[in-house]
């Protein structure tokens, strides 16, 4: 039996402390969780229904929320995410926490993997970088508020440790990048995306900096080239039903922060010094824990609560990189310009990543010369709260604190950087204890109890389909056990005051005729009015009874789909196989060498 290094344990627990207690600090107050899950987790237990009606197919649209709503094409639909598949198995809220803990480990380890294989750190170094990485606040902050749409930003590491991997075959690469950009899309994680996007713009060209020879250019550009043709087609299908479907409801948002463009940047460091920071300076010192939301407030120019404002990281980076600055300025002070390659490269790799850092600010601060331009293509002018963008430095602030604890090291006894890695290892574990000292209602809103979702859970496994007969004014999570569609569903993408929300439908029967129709939306009017002859929030006509009958039954009636999106649909589900049959060649060819 093979022996388990000692660096491979030290690894391995530290990923595994990680990954459990993300889950744990969501599951803290159970069955009292985050507000926002009020949105996802009914939706889970509605596409649940679907799936046990249906099968594994397309939920195109459901009866259950505002008198009839498409499902699938909302940007927020998660209906092949991992909880939601999980779900099918077990219980959806252990389905929750266990997806959490696996996407906290993937990204760990595929930091691990970018910073070990490709850049060729220290594996202490790889450690304490994968780590100040993944217990980051800003993640922790958003599930326990509720946002299943944040779930896959743990992810981003993986594209890292793909594009620069030397070993991995290119047609695997290639189904990768494929494979893990369809975990964002279809999980919901339009924001992560964008955060994704950002971080590797400012990463690359810092990984570049750090090590030029991990970057095999032909290599790369094929990874890209091909990574990018399946990543979008396989994503077309959802991509397509989502502009299908907001093209109507654009939900166009632009923030505004009155801060001095001078304080801005204050800002951004304070929400990255965050809880972890703030925390245990305030415990010692007796100022009351609400100051931090006040503090990160008055600074970023922001209102929101401190789940959207916190993007902390462990103390530990603040140490690593003041310590690179001041060697840094030595190098300078003693070597002059000696200190800097002379190659062309360098320097334009340092102008691209200047140039990242600089968008990535932009969109942070919601102001500047290139994201007012930026923020009026699809999809991103339905982006808001602009300092969650700031989380897109917590990746390239690990890299920077793994490179310096790295180069530190690289002429120390293996004993000396045991003694010296071990202390801030251990403290980057602990800086996750900063949320322990702080109440959870100050933190998120934890007022949801899902203890009732639960019981419908059951209830839909033991075969009832609560099929919707009214519309009324109920809560999301009482339409089932109500059979009531509800005239006012949580569903920010008509606005927060659901100021788009116009339904033609009144409190009643669902099967009452009125005027030639049911009193039941007819959903293809809110994403393929054309292929049905229908109009935005247009009623079910009268001729089509059997369709209104399969609608409230949960089932998918026979409605048309526009040509465009069956089209998408074929795309994306050759890409599907094609991605994995990519996936299995490479693997096989790898394993055969």
């Amino acid at each position: 039996m093979k022996r388990i290094s000692f660096a491979r344990l030290i690894t391995a627990l530290t990923g595994a402390v990680i990954g459990f207690y993300v889950p744990y600090h969501v599951n803290s107050t159970f069955p009292v969780v985050g507000w926002d899950h009020k949105y996802y987790f009914t939706r889970l237990i509605d596409t649940h229904l679907h799936f046990r009606i249906n099968g594994l197919s397309i939920q195109w649209y459901t009866p259950s929320f505002g008198g009839g709503l498409p499902a699938f094409a909302h940007p927020l639909n998660s209906q092949f995410s991992l909880p939601q598949l999980l779900a099918l198995m077990i219980n959806p809220w252990t389905a929750v926490l266990l997806s959490y803990f696996v996407y906290t480990v993937i990204g760990y380890c595929a930091a691990y993997v970018f910073l070990r294989r490709s850049l060729s750190l220290h594996w202490t170094a790889s450690t304490l970088g994968a780590a100040l990485f993944s217990a980051n606040g800003f993640y922790l902050e958003h599930l326990a508020n509720g946002h299943f749409n944040f779930q896959a930003f743990p992810l981003l590491p993986v594209f890292l440790a793909i594009l620069l991997s030397s070993s991995l075959p290119i047609p695997s690469a290639a189904a990768l990048i494929g494979l893990t950009s369809a975990v964002f899309i279809y999980s919901a994680s339009t924001y992560p995306t964008v955060f994704t996007i950002l971080a590797l713009l400012m990463c690359l060209p810092l990984a570049y900096l750090i090590r030029p020879s991990a970057f095999n250019w032909p290599r790369i550009a094929k990874i890209l080239l091909f990574g990018g043709l399946l990543a979008l087609t396989i994503n077309l299908c959802k991509l397509y039903a989502v502009n299908s479907f907001m093209r109507f409801f654009p939900r166009v948002m632009a923030d505004r922060y009155d801060v001095p463009l001078l304080t801005a940047p204050l800002g951004l460091f304070l929400q990255l010094f965050g809880v972890m920071g703030f925390a245990p300076i305030f415990a010692f010192t007796g100022i009351k824990m609400t100051l931090i939301r006040s503090l990160l407030q008055a600074y970023t120019g922001s209102a929101v609560g401190l789940w959207e404002l916190d993007l902390a990281m462990s103390p530990v980076i603040w140490v690593l990189l003041g310590g690179g600055l001041i060697s840094l300025f030595w190098k300078i002070a003693t070597q002059r310009l000696a200190v800097f390659p002379r190659r062309k490269s360098f320097w334009l790799a340092v102008g691209l990543l200047l140039l990242a850092v600089e968008i990535s600010l932009e969109f942070t601060f919601a102001r500047g010369w290139i994201y007012p331009t930026l923020r009026e293509l699809p999809f991103l002018q339905a982006l808001h709260v602009n300092p969650r963008f700031g989380s897109a430095f917590i990746m390239p602030l690990a890299i920077l604190g793994a490179f310096i604890f790295s180069r530190w090291s690289a002429t120390w006894t293996e004993k000396r950087i045991l003694v010296t890695f071990l202390p801030l290892n251990l403290l980057v574990l602990a800086s996750l204890g900063a949320y322990l000292l702080i109440p959870l209602e100050t933190l998120q809103q934890r007022n949801y109890d899902i203890s009732g979702l639960l019981t419908i859970y059951q209830r839909i496994n033991q075969g009832e389909t609560f099929p919707i007969e009214n519309i009324g004014d109920v809560t999301d999570q009482r339409v089932f056990d109500q059979q009531t569609s509800n005239l006012k569903p949580y569903d920010t993408l008509f606005g927060y005051k659901q100021g788009n929300f116009k339904p033609q439908v009144i409190p009643g029967s669902a099967r009452e005729v009125r005027d030639g129709a049911f009193n039941m939306t007819d959903p293809t009017g809110l994403i393929y009015p054309e292929a049905n002859h229908s109009t935005p929030w247009s009623r079910i006509p009268e001729s089509e009874r059997a369709q209104l009958e399969d609608f409230l039954a949960h089932r998918q009636p026979d409605w048309n789909l526009s040509i465009g999106q069956k089209i998408a649909n074929g795309i994306s589900l050759t890409a599907l196989f094609a991605n994995l049959g990519l996936l299995a060649y490479g693997l096989t060819r790898r394993k055969r060498a």
